[in-house]
């Protein structure tokens, strides 16, 4: 591998933020989150997960500076993922580096069949790049990292709260020999915070990794989740008692090979089915309207394949890549007329799906890196063939310098992205989508630099994006129904800055992040659901310390404002107001047991992610967690 320069500088929650001056290397082995790196990698590791008061992927991302995790449901029911404001569509959500985000709708990109306890690490790049498969990381991307433990375990935990909250896990990793196998199981539940917001879901994920000289490194992985929850006002406030039902199954089979220096080859299968049934209005609770004849049912499923071959030479790396993927709906709502109907599972009605679509994909890109002493850069192309959208292209250059202790970035980068099948064909009481949409396309350029000496860190970025035909749902005050449209330019202007020390035990952390982002379209008279309705201002505190003897604690203030405005459930159109809300968590840790409490939303603030939904209050919780180390002796 190429020189590069990592620096683990304790961000937000002990973030470690990587600043790579070739190819990003955070640990030197799994497919990473970006393979060119002159950027911002932010990397949450398992020990610091382990600290958070948090129950959800969904729920420790929020702690990430720049990044809005929008929720209905409390405790990773649902929430929507948003970087420096855009949509939750424009997130790229990967599983050990495969794709997983979801076409028909990024409502779903989340259901992802694990607990956190499973998390080796959390990847997330702010912005695009040209080497991540896909043009998709419009705003950003994702990468949850799992099984590559070094140490075999048994952990068992139980969790439980307020609302009916309850949550057990079990989880092995076995090494043995030139394997990594581990099998996660876990439940989650609740009677819900408010009427018709309970839940259940379940997780089952298993995991195999064989790593070898000769054959290189192979990732095999298959989960399943199923999941139920009472959703109160989800989509529309004019009906409270909606409930959605999904399933999920997810797998793959990721290749990794070193040939002969200087030359590596990434590849994978992928495929990930997924099943969502949303009743408008919730069955045996509420009586059907005579207009209302079914449920929505949807099936979609995405497969592909891809590889990605690495060169390394005296100028630097060059890398090339391909991707085909196939992505398909069936619906009763979503697409076109089929020829011939498909059986809906999961139903005891003789019931069909009469509408579907499938398109195509084949994703591709070249990228040059160079290396000349302290002075580092990367140019690349991309381009992406699509079966409803022809032929689009992408472009990328960055530019990197290091010195003790830092390094300063710029970067330009163009990205895309597809609209969903939600985006082109939903109809319901509430909405209507526009099948002529077009992919929206952004310009981003972008400014940083990083700092950290004896145990002070500090990092800075600024970026103006310029996007072109991006997709919104809007309506008049006064309509009733949204509908889908490309926006002609909205303009992103923002930027992210830290400020921490790490210490020792007595302070192991303490830090101030602030994100500000400001978008220049206006609505006008017109209502937007998503594109324009964001966070423009986050400011967090975070302070980590030890108590005494094996106690300590985790503390985290955070003010945000978003922009836009709603309609209550009273028909009054309203601004969002600003909101402080504060977290904790105090834990003790003896050998292999771990006992803990914790509270979100400690002051009862009340507020609002999307419009009218009403945020949980005050919650505590608490639980245990044993660990038992199975390495032979």
């Amino acid at each position: 591998m190429l020189a590069c320069f990592a620096l683990h500088a304790q961000a937000q929650m002990d973030t470690v933020y990587v600043y790579g001056l070739d190819e990003v290397s955070v640990t030197g082995t799994q497919i990473k989150v970006a393979s060119d790196a002159l950027r911002v990698v932010s990397v949450l590791s398992k020990e610091e997960i382990a600290t958070l008061p948090v129950t959800s992927v969904a729920d420790l991302l929020d702690y990430l500076p720049g990044i809005d995790v929008r929720t209905r449901g409390a405790n990773g029911v649902q929430a929507d993922i948003s970087m420096r404001g855009g949509t939750f569509d424009q997130v790229l959500v990967m599983l050990n580096g495969v794709n997983l985000t979801d076409p028909h709708t990024g409502h779903h990109s989340l259901n992802i069949p694990i607990d956190l306890d499973m998390v080796d690490r959390i990847e997330v790049l702010q912005g695009t790049s040209i080497s991540a498969f896909g043009l998709s990381a419009f705003s950003g991307a994702i990468n949850i990292i799992t099984g590559n433990g070094n140490v075999s375990e048994v952990r068992a935990k139980v969790e439980g709260g307020d609302h009916g909250f309850f949550s057990p896990s079990v989880s092995v990793h076995q090494n043995v020999g030139n394997w990594k196998l581990t099998g996660a199981a876990s439940y989650n539940q609740s009677t819900g915070y408010m009427a018709n917001t309970d839940y259940k879901y379940g997780n089952l994920h298993l995991q195999a990794i064989y790593a070898d000289d000769k054959v290189g490194r192979f990732n095999i992985q298959l989960g399943g989740q199923l999941k139920g929850f009472g959703s109160n006002g989800f989509y529309s406030l004019k009906y409270p008692d909606q409930y959605e039902a999904t399933k999920a199954l997810t797998g793959a089979v990721v290749w990794e090979y070193q040939f002969e220096a200087p030359l590596t080859l990434e590849a994978s299968l992928f495929t990930r089915a997924h099943y969502d049934r949303f009743e408008l209005f919730r069955e045996g609770v509420v009586e059907f309207p005579s207009w209302y004849t079914n449920h929505n049912y949807h099936v979609s499923n995405v497969s592909g394949a891809n590889a990605k071959l690495n060169y390394h030479s005296k100028i630097g790396r060059t890398t090339v890549g391909l991707e085909v993927r196939n992505e398909h709906i069936l619906s009763n709502v979503l697409g076109d007329s089929l020829t011939s109907t498909h059986y809906i599972p999961f139903t005891n009605k003789e019931m069909e799906f009469t509408v579907g679509k499938n398109r195509f994909n084949v994703n591709y890109f070249a990228e040059q890196s160079f290396l000349y002493k302290n002075l580092s850069a990367s140019v690349g192309v991309a381009g992406n063939y699509n079966t409803m959208f022809n032929n689009n292209f992408s472009f990328g250059a960055n530019i990197g310098y290091s010195f003790a202790g830092g390094n300063v970035f710029a970067g330009v980068n163009r990205s895309l992205r597809l609209p969903t099948f939600t985006d082109l064909y939903y109809k319901s009481a509430t909405q209507i989508a526009n099948p002529e949409l077009k992919p929206e396309s952004s310009m981003t350029v972008e400014l940083g630099a990083r700092y950290a000496i004896n145990g002070f860190h500090t990092a800075l970025n600024v970026y103006y994006r310029m996007g072109q035909n991006i997709i919104d749902w809007v309506k008049a005050p006064e309509e009733e129904k949204w509908r889908s449209m490309n926006h002609t330019a909205v303009n992103a202007l923002g930027g992210e800055f830290t400020v921490g020390y790490r210490g020792g035990y007595w302070l192991k952390n303490i830090e101030a992040t602030y994100a500000y982002c400001h978008l220049d379209k206006d609505a006008g008279e017109l209502m937007s659901k998503y594109a324009l309705d964001y966070l423009k201002h986050k400011l967090t505190f975070t302070l980590s310390h030890g108590i005494y003897r094996g106690f300590g604690a985790e503390w985290q203030l955070v003010f945000q404002s978003r922009n836009g405005e709603f309609t209550d459930v009273e028909g009054a159109q309203q601004t969002y107001k600003p909101v402080l809300l504060l977290d904790g968590k105090i834990y003790w840790q003896h050998k292999n047991i771990n006992v803990y409490a914790s509270a979100t939303n400690l002051t009862n603030r009340k507020y609002y992610d999307y419009g009218g939904i009403l945020q949980p209050g005050i919650w505590a919780k608490a639980g245990i967690a044993i660990t038992i180390n199975t390495d032979k002796k």
